[in-house]
């Protein structure tokens, strides 16, 4: 529950891993061109497409037991069902989920080509821990649908669609997680939750001062800072081409949550769901998982 999540803390962890991934600008701000499903201002690269080696629980690495979603998403192979859901406007979305139970997580993607599949090593991850995940395309990218007119920018329903979904599903409580701009749809999303939500991880939040949600919404990840009240995990590295630290270290102090956590993470961490991807540490598992771990151990036990 939420009094069992840590007070506000921040962390430095110094992570030496193999030089790969984001290439791209200078660490700015966050702040530029609108977002748009689709588009890519991400690494446009993911778990989904990198092998692991060997075996062995929660590092990401392929099992042998290939599902619908590994065959789509590539490795790892791992149990995993593809199927389709719907928006709380009804926009039918493509997804995937994992496991089973009462513990439940959205992944809400990054944007770019990946989608729900460069999720896919962090939501193995979290289903062999105990979790019922989901994972989806937002609508206008992957096989998703999309509406025409100002219904096909609106991004909170999709999240509203996906904790639906869980909770339809068997979940009691719901922690809602972000990568890139979709840690900064975490956060609006999280300002305004859902019924059953009761956390929000935002992993290396980009694009905080473009709008991306419309009324009753803050439209901003940084309005939507002062309105959390949920449990927060933010999340950065120190060499982050996309967001820099003082950025995150704002959003993170505007963060209006009781119990709230800040994890700085080393110059070759990554960026977004690399900073949880085996596939991006080439198949050992990355400090961060663990972290995130217990934070939603911590919500929705």
């Amino acid at each position: 529950m939420g009094s069992r999540a840590p007070a506000a803390i921040v962390l430095t962890l110094a992570l030496v891993l193999p030089a790969a991934g984001c290439a791209g600008p200078a660490a700015s701000t966050g702040a530029g061109a609108a977002g748009q499903p689709g588009g890519g201002s991400g690494t446009g690269g993911g778990p989904g497409g990198r092998s692991g080696t060997g075996g062995g629980p929660g590092t990401g690495r392929d099992t042998g037991a290939a599902s619908p979603v590994s065959q789509v998403c590539g490795p790892p192979a791992a149990p995993g069902q593809l199927t389709a859901i719907r928006a709380a406007d009804g926009v039918r979305l493509a997804a995937a989920a994992a496991g089973a139970g009462r513990r439940g997580v959205v992944l809400i993607p990054e944007l770019g080509p990946r989608g729900k599949c460069g999720w896919w090593d962090f939501a193995v991850y979290l289903a062999r821990h105990g979790y019922h995940v989901l994972l989806f395309d937002h609508r206008c990218t992957g096989e998703s649908a999309c509406p025409r007119g100002q219904a096909a920018n609106e991004l909170m329903p999709d999240i509203q669609g996906a904790v639906g979904w869980l909770r339809q599903h068997g979940a009691a409580r719901v922690a809602v997680v972000g990568a890139s701009q979709g840690g900064s749809e975490a956060l609006i999303a999280a300002a305004r939750p859902p019924r059953g939500v009761a956390g929000v991880a935002a992993l290396s939040a980009d694009e905080l001062t473009t709008p991306l949600a419309s009324r009753p919404y803050p439209g901003t990840a940084v309005r939507a800072a002062a309105r959390l009240r949920l449990p927060a995990l933010f999340a950065v590295a120190r060499a982050d081409p996309y967001v820099s630290v003082p950025a995150t270290r704002h959003l993170f102090a505007r963060a209006g949550s009781r119990h709230k956590q800040l994890i700085v993470l080393g110059d070759q961490a990554g960026h977004g769901w690399d900073l949880v991807s085996a596939g991006f540490t080439g198949g050992t598992r990355p400090a961060l998982r663990g972290a995130v771990l217990a934070f939603l151990h911590g919500i929705t036990s």
